[in-house]
């Protein structure tokens, strides 16, 4: 009979190779749960974004690390801006264009126009006033930054609040995973203990061997020839 009792040799082997399985288990489900997380993600922002929220995407994460830390020199981002006329000063006045004032120019086949060094091409909506219309780069500090990001481009979401739907399923993958894992490891071990998984000679009463065998023929499998008798 084998010892589950954890103060015996036995038991402590048998708790710990118990471990290393469940560990396996845990490292194997939170890829997995990680994998449908990332391609959650990934989805999200292919399909789930607006065309300015996508290129912004990678500026956003930026600002969002940098406006934490103590920084005093401003950091450059890429933006497309509208320039207009101050009406009391009569001074240009550079402005950050959303999402609700352009709307990306596609070709024939309907892919947005890019040019390597203009960039996207994006038409104002009607109405919109500017005397310039293009992409500038912008030097700003981070903590400024941040803030015209999150409540002009990405209506008030931090990072955390994009993607949070996204690591939903990640908790349920890992415990219906566990769960799983767990059961078939203990069900499997106790066929194993039972005999049912081992190959080899055991030790059963005639009952047992008869309702195992059932209907196949009878032995041991080896080949046996009679001897004949020498003819006199």
């Amino acid at each position: 009979m084998k010892s589950r009792n954890p103060f015996t040799e036995e038991g402590r082997t048998r708790f710990r190779n118990f471990q290393r399985r469940i560990t396996t288990y845990l490292i194997l489900w939170t890829m997995i749960g990680l994998g449908v997380t990332v391609g959650g993600m990934y989805l999200k922002t292919r399909y789930g974004y607006r065309p300015l929220q996508r290129l912004y995407l990678r500026q956003y994460v930026k600002a969002s690390i940098k406006s934490f830390l103590p920084l005093s020199k401003p950091s450059r981002y890429t933006l497309l801006v509208r320039v207009v006329s101050d009406p009391a000063t009569g001074k240009e006045q550079v402005l950050g264009c959303t999402d609700n004032e352009v709307t990306p120019v596609r070709d024939e086949t309907g892919r947005v126009k890019f040019d390597p060094k203009l960039g996207p091409f994006f038409a104002l909506q009607e109405g919109i006033s500017h005397k310039f219309f293009h992409w500038r780069d912008v030097w700003q500090m981070d903590k400024q930054m941040y803030p015209w990001l999150k409540d002009q481009i990405y209506e008030g979401r931090s990072l955390l609040g994009l993607y949070w739907i996204c690591f939903l399923p990640l908790p349920v993958i890992i415990a219906f995973g566990m769960l799983i894992s767990v059961k078939l490891d203990l069900r499997m071990n106790r066929e194993y203990e039972a005999g049912d998984l081992l190959r080899g000679v055991r030790v059963l009463h005639p009952s047992e061997y008869e309702r195992e065998i059932g209907q196949r023929e009878t032995g041991i499998g080896l080949p046996v020839f009679i001897p004949r008798r020498a003819e006199q």
